[in-house]
């Protein structure tokens, strides 16, 4: 998929040498509540690197494979959140993969749009089913929320259990 606009917000491919270092930015800021931040804080830091770090390290990864279809929102020039998915053709079903908006940009819709038009990608790639993997915690009950709003329902539930060794 090419460039789209809604609104104010421009939706376009993810360009590595272009937007990796805003990305990181906005996965600093949103992903406190994830289980790297959390493992951190409840045991220091973890091979001599933030959380922040390595979750950069892993979105980034993912936004560059191949397999990945990713994207960033821009407002005014500068990228505002960003979102992923892959297809799997033989299951015909799409997984909406790493995906987030600035804080500072947050309940202006940007997400909605973002999940819109992932559905959107998958619908045109002939997928007939979406899933997405959220965890169940209170930092992201509104990634949940936008989820359900778009018509996924809780399929099954798991848990990130941990111990120091």
């Amino acid at each position: 998929m090419t460039e789209h606009r809604i609104a104010d917000i421009t939706i376009r491919p993810f360009d590595a040498e272009r937007d990796a270092e805003r990305v990181q930015v906005i996965v600093g800021e949103i992903w406190a509540g994830g289980d790297d931040a959390i493992m951190e804080k409840e045991f220091g830091v973890i091979g001599g690197r933030s959380w922040s770090e390595w979750v950069s390290q892993s979105v980034l990864s993912y936004l560059k494979a191949d397999e990945s279809r990713s994207f960033v929102a821009e407002h005014n020039g500068e990228v505002v959140g960003f979102c992923s998915y892959v297809i799997d053709e033989a299951r015909s079903r799409g997984t909406v993969g790493y995906n987030g908006v600035a804080r500072d940009q947050q309940g202006r819709g940007i997400g909605s749009a973002m999940l819109d038009f992932v559905l959107s990608g998958m619908r045109a790639e002939g997928m007939e089913y979406a899933g997405v993997i959220v965890a169940d915690n209170e930092e992201h009950l509104p990634a949940r929320r936008n989820y359900e709003k778009h018509g996924f329902r809780r399929l099954t539930g798991c848990q990130y259990m941990v111990q120091k060794l």
